[in-house]
């Protein structure tokens, strides 16, 4: 599975998701270390992290957690894109009902 392809969402078409908002800053974030991008990404990964914690929905926290992580990894310069899109991914499906 290539970039691209998670990118491009290959599993089918994209459904509006609850992680839809935080999409584009992630992308952003991920491919160019964009700090603004970067800052909301973690902003907006929050508040849905602590939706998940409210409603008691733990594997959607902890895998937003890891994409929290993903986040201030690639602020620190640590290129982790390939599973930062995977994390995505799973949290897509994952968090569905969020």
């Amino acid at each position: 599975m290539t970039i691209a392809s998670l990118l491009a969402g290959i599993d089918g078409p994209v459904i509006a998701a609850p992680l839809d908002p935080v999409r584009q800053p992630l992308f952003a974030c991920f491919r160019r270390a964009d700090p603004s991008s970067c800052d909301r990404a973690l902003i907006l990964t929050e508040a849905l992290q602590q939706r998940a914690a409210d409603r008691q929905l733990y594997p959607c926290q902890t895998l937003l957690l890891g994409l929290q992580a993903d986040v201030v990894m690639t602020q620190l310069g640590e290129q982790r894109v390939d599973m930062a899109l995977i994390t995505l991914r799973d949290s897509e499906r994952l968090c569905a009902g969020l």
